[in-house]
């Protein structure tokens, strides 16, 4: 008979409370999606922090915040957390129960260039399954059901849903060979010998467009467009200096060494992360962002 050295299983029993507190932020939050009482979650993370030796929130009227020990331990929590539902996916007969509509909601650039060209293969092993994608650099409403499953570079901050991290995304500052010809190679009196590529007045609150700004507060701003797409076409065609991903900069050359370095999360509604048209999907992109995680970020230093 296998012998299990229980020390290794201290605390193993709460991670599920500790990845709903997490996600949720509120013991009472958490206490409905686990179907126990807040007092119990609460029993829970005290033990939990026992066994670690470590406290992981900081305790406050408002809520329960991450502290950089837990930030430190939540991927991993959430690795395991995949390999478990994992097993049970295998386990049974899984991809019989698939069928239905599924909403997703992302960025146009997660869109056309990760998801719609796995596609096919996927719902080759979904028949039964639709997928519906909804592309804006908005947030959908999700408390409204305006999607079941969303793909975001910013986490939600009301409502009750599941949040996890998929990966990272960096962005810098590009212009065109023909650009740099006409146009000094770095960044010198705030950018005022720059041009630049500006956004739509309504996107300028979004993290990009910020960013772009405070790297060239004095460049010139002669033109804009409200999208990822339009931005590249512009800067290929030397309009000015922009601020892009990097796996869509293309031909495009990096002005500087300074970097955006945006986090990606997987956003979907708690009463329906255990259907099963929901569930394999949710699997399906986070597969997908870890394949194109090191095309996704260079987060070198």
């Amino acid at each position: 008979m296998m012998d299990f050295d229980k020390s290794k299983m201290a605390g193993w029993k709460e991670i599920p409370v500790f990845l709903a507190l997490a996600r949720l932020g509120t013991l009472t939050a958490a206490a409905q999606v686990l179907h126990m009482a807040p007092s119990s979650v609460a029993r829970h993370i005290e033990q939990l922090e026992q066994d670690l030796g470590t406290v992981l929130f900081q305790r406050s009227p408002q809520g329960y915040v991450l502290t950089e020990a837990a930030q430190a331990i939540l991927s991993h929590a959430e690795r395991a957390e995949s390999a478990v539902n994992d097993a049970i996916r295998q386990s049974t007969s899984f991809s019989q129960e698939v069928s239905g509509t599924v909403r997703l909601a992302l960025p146009e650039n997660f869109a056309n260039h990760l998801v719609i060209p796995a596609l096919p293969e996927f719902q080759h092993r979904y028949p039964e399954l639709r997928v519906e994608l909804a592309t804006s650099v908005r947030m959908v409403n999700l408390t409204r059901r305006e999607a079941d499953i969303a793909i975001r570079l910013s986490r939600p901050q009301h409502g009750q849903f599941i949040v996890s991290r998929i990966g990272q995304m960096s962005s810098r500052l590009y212009a065109s060979a023909a650009y740099f010809a006409a146009h000094p190679p770095e960044i010198t009196a705030k950018g005022a010998e720059h041009q630049i590529i500006g956004w739509d007045d309504t996107l300028q609150d979004m993290p990009l467009p910020q960013w772009l700004a405070g790297q060239l507060p004095s460049a010139e701003c002669r033109f804009t467009i409200s999208t990822l797409q339009g931005h590249f076409a512009a800067a290929m065609a030397g309009a000015g200096l922009t601020a892009l991903p990097d796996f869509l900069a293309g031909e495009l050359i990096p002005l500087g060494k300074e970097k955006l370095i945006q986090n990606i999360y997987l956003i979907t509604h708690n009463d329906i992360r255990r259907v099963p048209r929901i569930d394999v999907t949710m699997l399906f992109i986070r597969r997908l962002f870890e394949d194109w995680q090191d095309k996704l970020c260079d987060c070198s230093d």
